[in-house]
């Protein structure tokens, strides 16, 4: 069988379409996000090394996934003769599995989320902003902003219910869109 293969242009435009994916299917295969960052450029370079073999036309974050999991057990494989704990590969398999199934529309999610953080009031963002993004405590925020904490874990729920909807919505939208 004959491989089309894939335009230089074309594979950057893929591997960074997909980045974020693959570096979240390290994520719970490997919960460490610094050697997970490692573990995402070794993927990258073999990506590069290897664009020949992957067939144009097929699943490319498959076939990153893939490269991925191999990359990150070969990293786990390290650990363990350092004489760390690893789980068994049988369980890391199956986890690689289901993440490789929830992180299928990863992609579509990503983009409907930041869609979804412009359309937040200002007040809103800068909460998400300061807890998720700069990493300061509920302590810190509630202090700031002269809320109980208690009142600041409600507003951050409901921010997130309110994300979790918004993001629904457009995904149904856009499916309902998209031609079968």
């Amino acid at each position: 069988m004959s491989h089309k293969l894939l335009s230089e242009t074309d594979f950057v435009l893929l591997i960074t379409r997909h980045q974020a994916a693959i570096y979240a299917y390290i994520l719970t295969i490997h919960p460490d996000r610094v050697a997970a960052q490692d573990i995402l450029q070794e993927t990258n370079l073999v990506l590069c090394r290897k664009v020949g073999e992957f067939e144009a036309g097929t699943s490319f974050k498959a076939w990153a996934f893939r490269v991925a999991y191999w990359q990150t057990m070969a990293h786990l494989k390290r650990i363990q003769r350092a004489g760390l704990v690893v789980l068994e590969p049988e369980v890391l398999e199956l986890v690689a599995l289901e993440a490789e199934e929830q992180l299928g529309d990863f992609e579509e999610r990503h983009l409907a989320l930041r869609s979804c953080l412009q359309k937040l009031p200002p007040g809103d963002a800068s909460i998400l902003l300061a807890h998720y993004q700069r990493g300061e405590s509920l302590a810190e925020i509630s202090g700031r902003l002269g809320r109980s904490r208690d009142a600041l874990k409600q507003v951050l729920l409901r921010i997130r219910r309110s994300l979790r909807a918004c993001i629904e919505r457009q995904l149904a939208s856009a499916a309902s869109t998209c031609p079968p």
